[in-house]
């Protein structure tokens, strides 16, 4: 693995965590720079990456498999919560950890170990994991929560209007129709959508907090979301029997951390946001070391060179 590659996503995370300890970032600067990345930077790139990467009738499979994945591990805490008589507010954040995946902490990544276009390929990944978050996540936060949040239809009406996901169908429409773009677009998306990678890994240093655990619940979290989605990954990839930069991305995503949206859900809903924090925390930190390992395993296993 080209550790020194991964130097600079890890120097970016640390300054992040030094702006906050100093006192110069609080946690809100961090949330801006999400919205930044989300509406602005993160936009950019999905155009500049997609309308470029080499289509082909698999790469449908990309988004599916998120959903199945992510779906997988949230089947999983249900089924678990159930048969420990868990507390709603305890149940709700516990599901919705194990099925949401937190595919902006995993770009960077992706990006060093698979090049530009498993980038792309991650990016459409994301897509599949942003409707299930907009659906599925929505209903279950409406089904545990007790406070009142969006429907599932609003919430993906809503999602389907980002930035993020116009500029993926816009750039799915110029890739397959080869529609050509005047050079100015390139100059101006290609220098804005690089921000990207360095702004996610000081913003998630920014707002990274090893907060204490309570009980283990949010490591049970921690588990349906990255070893059991790990193993969603592997298991559909043999099941489509995929090979190459399209199952490494699956594999290497499936397994990702928990996502922000878990929290965000548990907070509208009133669930246990402590426990949705401490698992999210947690997750974050072990991702740091094993994703990276896990995306240049399935890189060399799938005999892709990097």
């Amino acid at each position: 693995m080209p550790l020194l590659a991964l130097a600079p996503i890890f120097v970016y995370f640390l300054a992040g965590t030094a702006l906050r300890r100093a006192g110069l970032a609080e946690r809100d600067q961090g949330a801006f720079l999400f919205r930044v990345i989300f509406f602005v930077t993160l936009p950019a790139l999905a155009f500049d990456s997609i309308s470029r990467m080499d289509v082909s009738g698999h790469t449908v499979l990309l988004p599916i498999s998120a959903m199945i994945a992510d779906g997988a591990c949230m089947a999983a805490a249900v089924a678990f919560a159930r048969h420990n008589g868990l507390p709603s507010r305890n149940a709700g954040a516990l599901v919705l950890g194990a099925g949401i995946t937190n595919m902006t902490f995993l770009f960077p990544f992706v990006l060093t170990v698979l090049g530009e276009e498993g980038l792309a390929n991650a990016i459409l990944f994301d897509a599949g994991n942003a409707v299930f978050v907009a659906t599925i996540g929505y209903l279950v936060a409406l089904g545990y929560g007790d406070a009142g949040a969006p429907s599932a239809v609003t919430s993906l009406m809503k999602t389907l209007r980002t930035p993020l996901f116009i500029a993926i169908a816009a750039a799915i429409v110029v890739n397959l129709t080869g529609i050509p773009l005047p050079a100015v677009i390139g100059k101006i998306l290609s220098p804005l959508g690089r921000v990207t990678m360095p702004l996610v890994l000081i913003a998630l240093g920014i707002v990274f907090s090893p907060a204490a655990l309570r009980g283990r619940l949010p490591v049970y979290a921690l588990l349906f979301r990255m070893a059991l989605g790990f193993a969603a990954g592997l298991l559909l990839v043999w099941v489509l029997r995929l090979d190459g930069l399209l199952a490494a991305v699956i594999v290497g995503s499936a397994g990702a951390p928990i996502g922000f949206s878990s929290v965000t859900l548990a907070s509208v809903a009133d669930m246990d946001v402590e426990q949705a924090v401490g698992a999210l925390s947690m997750s974050v930190g072990l991702g740091l070391f094993t994703s990276p390992l896990v995306l240049w395993a399935a890189s060399a296993w799938f005999g892709i060179a990097t």
